[in-house]
């Protein structure tokens, strides 16, 4: 549980909030969040007990209740990282009874527990189409890379989960591109996180070079070419093999915090909206330089995401002396940086049942561009309610990007969990309509320890965009303007 208490002094909300958002609002919480007093903000560590403490005060400053577990501010999220220590793999031809080694250096392989130990394991092939009820008790061999025209297929994430949950002992993913390899291999061996649900987890995981996937296939007369291109129609190919496998993998397990407030309705049953963003970063992620002990090491993640954090911190100020109609939550999750986990954890686990929220709005990575007009909207066309969006842009002198460019981080942000459950999410920010910027920060300062606060960070675009999300809040948190679909039952508390 969190340790550090939280102290706090109870303004009167909304009196005191009314002005615009300002640069300099922005950037006072940023400059805390982004120090070096805070760590990195890894999940895990007492950055993360300082970071969610400074989230909760602030949000109680500014009118919030909590909304997590048990009345509190926080919803634990159990995680476990898993890296591989040792593993030995043998495939087995089973009609002509011939034994197949692996080349150790192209398959990598990891368990759900500390060991796994298992022998003669059916081995087939999987697609992306179709039935999964013939994988229970057998290794899957599955393309990492979901088909070209995937509309009504699951992802890669998505299949591997259907194949867990129908039995499959083990899945080990099939990484396409040769050229790739040494790339994927060296991320596996760092290890990985991972919600801490048996349910998430085969026994074994592992990848596979397409070069070592393609000798294994020939011996069982199938073509590696045919079956990746095929894998939109296929289902379940049995390969004549078996596999032994010994592996042991080195696990630690922890608890990390989403930070949950809410500004209550006044009519509840009319639904609910959600803000959110990501609290985490990398904390130190350099190694020590013993020829240079005084070197940076720290990932600050000024821009990723304490910036985010700011804009829910300074719309919760303005929002919460409004008495909304809907309630309107707020969410900062745990390990977005490692593969959306804390947003994972919360559509599991919501505080209200999940459809009751009308349209969801992250913020991630906004202190990039200098315009405070042209936006970005990553989620536009994915059935939400696209045309209020462009009224709330058009009264706001908001100028919608249309060139689409960055539907391509529709997958890599939280807002993505919940466009997976069918609930309208967006992400709308003019750091991402501002290409040049946005090109050279994931270029340089992304993910690196020059992501801090400097004389390069800009809040320009940032304001603009607060700004404009306190005015998504009015519009959305309003039946008379957004009727939205009515939620019939009682009102949540």
């Amino acid at each position: 549980m969190i340790a550090v208490l939280i102290f706090i002094s109870f303004a009167i909300p909304g009196a005191a909030h009314a002005q615009a958002i300002s640069e300099a609002d922005l950037l006072g919480h940023i400059e805390v969040l982004a120090s070096d007093a805070f760590e990195g903000r890894a999940p895990g560590t007492a950055g993360e007990n300082k970071t969610v403490n400074y989230i909760a005060t602030q949000w109680a400053l500014a009118g919030l209740k909590p909304a997590g577990e048990s009345g509190s501010w926080y919803a634990p999220v159990p995680l476990v990282e898993r890296t591989p220590t040792r593993s030995r793999i043998s495939f087995l031809n089973e009609s002509r009874g011939k034994t197949l080694r692996m080349k150790q250096d192209q398959i990598i392989l990891r368990s759900r527990d500390r060991s796994f130990d298992h022998s003669n394991i059916p081995v087939v092939f999987a697609g992306y189409a179709g039935s999964t009820l013939a994988v229970a008790g057998k290794l899957v061999l599955l393309p990492r890379k979901p088909p070209a025209d995937s509309d009504g297929l699951p992802d890669y994430r998505n299949r591997k989960l259907q194949l867990i949950q129908q039995g499959a002992v083990g899945v080990i993913a099939i990484i396409e591109e040769q050229k790739r390899w040494p790339r994927f291999r060296r991320f596996f061996e760092r290890g990985s996180t991972g919600l801490a649900y048996p349910g998430n987890h085969a026994a074994l995981e592992g990848l596979i070079s397409f070069d070592q996937f393609r000798k294994l296939v020939r011996q069982s007369d199938h073509n590696a070419k045919q079956l990746i291109a095929e894998r939109a129609a296929i289902s379940i190919v049995k390969l004549g093999l078996s596999a032994d496998a010994l592996v042991e993998t080195q696990l630690r397990s922890y608890t990390s915090h989403n930070v949950i407030g809410k500004i209550a309705g006044t009519n509840p049953k009319s639904g609910a909206l959600l803000f959110m963003g990501h609290w985490d970063h990398f904390g130190e992620c350099r190694i020590e330089d013993p020829l240079e002990p005084e070197k940076d090491r720290i990932c600050n993640g000024a821009v990723d995401n304490a910036s985010g954090i700011s804009l829910l911190i300074e719309t919760a100020k303005r929002l919460s002396g409004d008495a909304p109609e809907r309630d309107i939550y707020y969410l900062a999750t745990t390990a977005e940086e490692k593969g959306l986990l804390g947003a994972r954890a919360f559509v599991n686990s919501p505080p209200i049942a999940l459809q009751k929220f009308k349209l969801v709005f992250n913020a991630d990575t906004i202190a990039l561009s200098d315009d405070g007009e042209k936006i970005a909207v990553i989620g536009l066309g994915q059935a939400g309610p696209d045309s209020d969006i462009e009224i709330v842009a058009k009264r706001e002198g908001r100028q919608i990007d249309r060139t689409g460019n960055a539907d391509v981080y529709v997958k890599r942000q939280d807002g993505y969990v919940f466009l997976e459950r069918d609930i309208p999410a967006y992400m709308i920010t003019s750091a991402f309509a501002d290409e040049e910027r946005l090109e050279a920060f994931i270029n340089g300062p992304y993910h690196d320890v020059s992501d801090e606060v400097n004389d390069t960070l800009e809040l320009t675009g940032a304001a603009a965009d607060a700004n404009f999300h306190v005015a998504l809040g009015r519009y959305f948190s309003s039946t008379a303007t957004y009727p939205g679909k009515v939620t019939s039952g009682s009102a949540d508390n």
